[in-house]
This record gives structure tokens, sequence and C-alpha cells, in this order.
């Protein structure tokens, strides 16, 4: 089973430490409760078995926890089994059919136990996803990077990733650059921006010169307690700067940023 409480517990933190990703990451929260109860995927017609079993709930969690705006359009979808559908068969979605078919199908995606083949470029070899984020471990010395991983926005599986590739266009020729990433020298000590830390120096904005996409990147060897999907959700200031400088996120998260 997910390892939902470790996302709860880190929503939870973040949700108290910044203000202003409070309605974002309490949505999020109240999906877990709904995530935390799905032990396995189905073995066919996945869109209609979660049309059926999940999106009553997802629906009823974002009314009692989402943005005001979002849960209306949520509940007026009138086929959420065709939207489902359309989001596995890899089509284009709007932004709220989007968040209501991950919302509904990731958690079960991630309970597959299909596979894993070979990269397809910047997609997942599980499922053929976009990441949602890259992801750095502790190298255990200060002056040498540690591997690169990407996180899958789909089925949440991780895999290696050159670090000097972009994984939206595979540009190689060292077009690909930090854009933005907070000062601070060793792990984050404290718990607040008032107690002294910067706001987020475990997480950059890491773009490519020739595409103008980007990924949020997390260095767990700067914050070990840092769970990439939910720090992600809470870098609403990345996210506005990175628009600001005329980047795309490869994929939006969950909630639509």
């Amino acid at each position: 089973m997910h390892a939902w409480a470790t996302h709860r517990s880190r929503a939870e933190v973040l949700r108290d430490r910044y203000p202003f990703a409070a309605e974002v990451l309490g949505c999020y929260l109240a999906l877990l409760d709904v995530w935390s109860s799905l032990e396995e995927a189905p073995s066919s017609d996945l869109a209609g078995w979660a049309a059926s079993h999940v999106v009553p709930r997802v629906v009823a969690a974002t009314a009692a926890a989402g943005p005001e705006v979002l849960a209306k359009a949520v509940a007026e979808i009138e086929d959420p089994a065709a939207v489902l559908a359309a989001y596995l068969a890899g089509a284009e979605l709007g932004p709220v059919e989007l968040y209501l078919a991950r919302a509904s199908l990731c958690p079960l995606l991630a309970l597959s136990t299909v596979e894993a083949g070979s990269p397809d470029g910047g997609n997942c070899p599980r499922c053929g996803g976009l990441p949602q984020v890259s992801v750095r471990g502790e190298s255990g010395d200060p002056l040498v990077s540690s591997g690169r991983a990407l996180l899958c926005s789909r089925c949440a599986y991780r895999w290696s990733f050159s670090s000097s590739t972009c994984p939206a266009c595979g540009e190689t020729t060292g077009a690909k650059r930090t854009v933005y990433a907070e000062q601070h020298e060793g792990p984050v000590m404290s718990l607040s921006p008032a107690e002294g830390a910067t706001t987020f120096p475990h997480l950059r904005i890491d773009a490519c010169g020739t595409c103008q996409h980007y990924l949020i990147d997390v260095d767990l060897g700067r914050d070990p307690r840092a769970v990439p999907v939910v720090d992600e959700l809470a870098a609403l200031p990345l996210a506005l700067y990175a628009n600001d400088q005329g980047l795309t996120k490869i994929t939006p998260n969950l909630m639509g940023l």
C-alpha cells in the first residue's frame, strides 16, 4: 500500500508553515482521506470503476476543503467515466477535468503492478506519463551532486534521468540551467521563515533554455524530510516566479499549478 501517511504528515507541516499554501494543501489532505482507503486497482475497466467508486468521494472532498470555484466546476462534470477514460487514453483535458482525472486515477495507477520498461525520453518508463518533479538524493559529499531522478505525474514511479538532459525536449548541450534557487548552506534546520530559514532552500526551478520548460527540483540532501510531490504543491511562489520568467512547467501539478 502506498505510504500516504508520509504525505499526510508532510502536508500538515507545510500547511502550518506556509499560510499561502494552506488551501491547496488542505484540499490535498482531504484527497488523502480518499486515497488511503484504496488498497488495490481493479484489473479491468479502471475508468468505469473509478467513476463509480472514487469520483463521488473526490467530489465530496473537493467540496469540503477545496477552492469553491473548483468544487462547483468538478460537481458539474456530467460524464466522469468519459473524462477518466480520455485521461487514460492520453487525451488533452481542460484544467477541471484534468484535476478530477488525476485525483481519481493517480492513486490507483500508483498501485498498479505494471512492469517498468525503458525510458522514452523524459516520459515515465512505466506508464508513459510526464514527469512532475525532479529529485536529488543525498550524495554524502557537499561538493558532489547526487544522481537525479524524475517522478511520474500519473503513477508516481521514480526513474533515473541524466542531470544534463532536458526531460521535455532532450536538449543535452548545456542549455538547461537553474533559473532560481535560494542561497542556503547546509541542511534545513528551522521550521519557518520566522525562525531564520529561507523559504525553500531545498527547491529550485530547473529550466531549459531551449524549450523554456521547467521542473521543480527537490534536493533531499538539503531537506531529507521533504516529500517531493507535497513540497512541489507548496512551492507557489516558485511557480509564480517561473511564470513571470516566461517558463512553462512540463506538466501542471494536481492543483493545476
